[in-house]
């Protein structure tokens, strides 16, 4: 391992002038922690900090502003006349889509926009597997950088031309030979740490922003892109958590608008930067939360999220075909659904903007006649649907595994909870959900499948004594379930919401494992069988929103009479359902020799 390190140290030191900026004391404990901060903080300036000398495409009124420096520095105005964008992988894949793109920008008539852009689709996934590739000394890591370098390339030659082609293309070089010096040492020492391969993911980011604003400047509108690694500030609070330094962050806004004042700014999303000046990310999905902190900081009138779908479902349409879309939902409801697994939002997405009431609207940029889903305080009365339901929407997660630590020793015993979850927390696992019973019993809690074994192994050596002692009699495991979460804010002020829930599921036949709702009564959760996830679901679904009326029904002998009432059946479905309020299904179909049932 010395030796890997020693040849790591030489190669930074002997390698190119881009491979010596870049601090070799991530790999090495040898120099001191300041020193190997220091270090990483000059290279981290000295490649991002300069970039006026890079862009090559300052207005001259900007020019202008930042050659006298006698005038006092430009401000950044706040308020309602931003409007904030985010416009996701698949919104950017292509040169095609970024065209599109830069004309919804275009159309954007606020009078400060600022647009936060993630990589192109998949090439994330692509950065993440060149770190693999490099630590597991795999060769080809240098055709897949190649690959990289490639689809950028094609990529800017369909959009700009002249000058911009010419700087983004030298900008390009200059980054895919940083990458391959680090990934050759990367590749030396067999390992990557985490401040290196977050500065290595970033750059597809980097790339896109780049691409977008020399295309909404080639169509007349003056543009600036932000390497949000410059204002973007963030302090680790766990092994996938960051949390954003508003006080910090705001500063450095001033500071970066006061040399690249413009009405139009093309940000990157997912990176920032820690109080060190070291790069960093927001984790995987991190740039619907990039454009809410931004969002947060301006005082925007309003961050719209651009992605694949028309909006928020009440529930997965993949499971439940009669889902639709949400037209509003509250703040607290829009957390509550992407906590269990509506993947639209990132989960914490909701938190800065909720603190200055700024909504966020969800819209497809594949449909834009599709008004979306906008989240949002909610107005008194307010109700965005036509059958008013108290539940707003359903989810699930699954690949859950539920633990249940129950004993007579347990009752009564103060810091009992405080030692179960205190073994979870050693062994890193994320609890979903908790429950217990009153008489302080038992107490079980839900946690991925992936991590179970490990917590379940923690808590026998915790409780290795209190188990053999006869105070808790098991640690028990119950593998393949699911999590089905109801969620609505008007289910607080609404009698008999949990018995129709369970109502359902009982008529559904489906057992119920455990049962949790917090006390704001915006959420009631369960945890079934996984492989009753998708009736129990459709179960519920159906109760509360899609219809007040669902008749079941069963057709024998499908022959000239049957089939002339299945085609009567098929045509006037949609008018029962729109007008009467009734879901007519047809469940099972037999005939002399064949059946045909259906579970949906």
């Amino acid at each position: 391992m010395l030796h890997a390190l020693s040849l790591l140290q030489l190669h930074f030191l002997h390698s190119t002038t881009a491979a010596r900026k870049i601090a070799p004391s991530h790999f090495s404990s040898s120099l001191s922690l300041a020193h190997r901060s220091s270090l990483f903080r000059r290279s981290f300036v000295s490649q991002w900090g300069r970039r006026e000398s890079l862009r090559g495409h300052v207005s001259s009124s900007v020019k202008a502003v930042l050659v006298d420096e006698s005038k006092e520095k430009v401000k950044v105005l706040k308020g309602d006349m931003w409007s904030v964008h985010k416009f996701g992988g698949t919104c950017v894949g292509s040169s095609e889509r970024i065209k599109n793109v830069a004309d919804i920008i275009l159309k954007d008539s606020s009078e400060g926009k600022l647009v936060v852009v993630s990589a192109m689709s998949k090439v994330t996934d692509m950065m993440y597997d060149l770190i693999n590739k490099a630590q597991s000394r795999d060769d080809s890591y240098l055709s897949a950088v190649d690959a990289v370098f490639e689809k950028h390339r094609l990529t800017a030659m369909d959009l700009i031309d002249g000058d911009d082609l010419a700087s983004f293309l030298s900008r390009l070089h200059h980054d895919i030979n940083n990458l391959k010096a680090m990934l050759r040492a990367i590749y030396i020492a067999g390992h990557a740490t985490e401040s290196f391969s977050d500065f290595v993911v970033g750059h597809g980011e980097l790339w896109t922003a780049q691409m977008l604003s020399y295309v909404v400047r080639k169509n007349g509108q003056d543009c600036e892109w932000m390497d949000t690694r410059e204002v973007l500030i963030v302090n680790p609070s766990g092994s996938h958590q960051v949390d954003p330094d508003f006080v910090e962050s705001e500063k450095r806004l001033e500071e970066w608008f006061s040399r690249h004042p413009s009405k139009t700014i093309v940000a990157t999303g997912f990176i920032a930067s820690t109080p060190q000046n070291i790069p960093t990310t927001l984790k995987r999905d991190g740039s619907d939360f990039s454009a809410s902190i931004i969002g947060a900081m301006l005082r925007a009138h309003q961050v719209t999220i651009w992605t694949d779908v028309d909006g928020i479902y009440s529930a997965d349409p993949r499971k439940v075909s009669e889902a639709v879309i949400l037209r509003t939902l509250s703040y607290q409801e829009a957390w509550e659904m992407s906590y269990f697994g509506a993947n639209v939002l990132h989960p914490r997405t909701i938190l800065p903007v909720m603190r200055h009431d700024i909504p966020i609207m969800i819209r497809n940029i594949f449909n834009l006649s599709a008004p979306g889903t906008m989240i949002c305080r909610p107005a008194e009365n307010e109700d965005g649907q036509k059958l008013e339901s108290p539940v707003k929407g359903f989810a699930t997660i699954d690949n859950v595994a539920l633990v249940n630590v129950e004993g007579t020793g347990m009752a009564g015993v103060p810091g009992t909870a405080s030692a179960i979850f205190g073994a979870v927390k050693d062994v890193g696992a994320n609890v979903i959900m908790i429950s217990q019973a009153s008489s302080e019993h038992s107490v079980c809690f839900a946690v991925p499948e992936s991590e179970v074994t490990a917590v379940a192994e923690a808590l026998k050596s915790r409780f290795h004594e209190a188990l053999n002692a006869g105070r808790i009699s098991q640690v028990a495991v119950i593998h393949n379930c699911s999590i089905l979460a109801a969620v609505g804010q008007k289910m607080a002020s609404t009698p008999g919401v949990s018995a129709t829930l369970f109502n359902a599921l009982a008529k559904a036949n489906i057992n119920v494992r455990a049962i949790a709702q917090g006390c704001s009564e915006y959420n009631i959760t369960v945890v079934i069988k996984r492989e009753d996830c998708i009736r129990a679901l459709r179960a519920v679904h159906s109760r509360f929103y899609l219809s007040k009326t669902t008749i079941a029904m069963g057709i024998i002998g499908p022959g000239l009479i049957g089939a002339t009432l299945l085609d009567q059946l098929r045509d006037q479905a949609a008018v029962l359902k729109e007008d009467f309020n009734i879901d007519l299904r047809v469940m099972g179909i037999t005939g002399s020799r064949a059946m045909l049932l259906s579970d949906v």
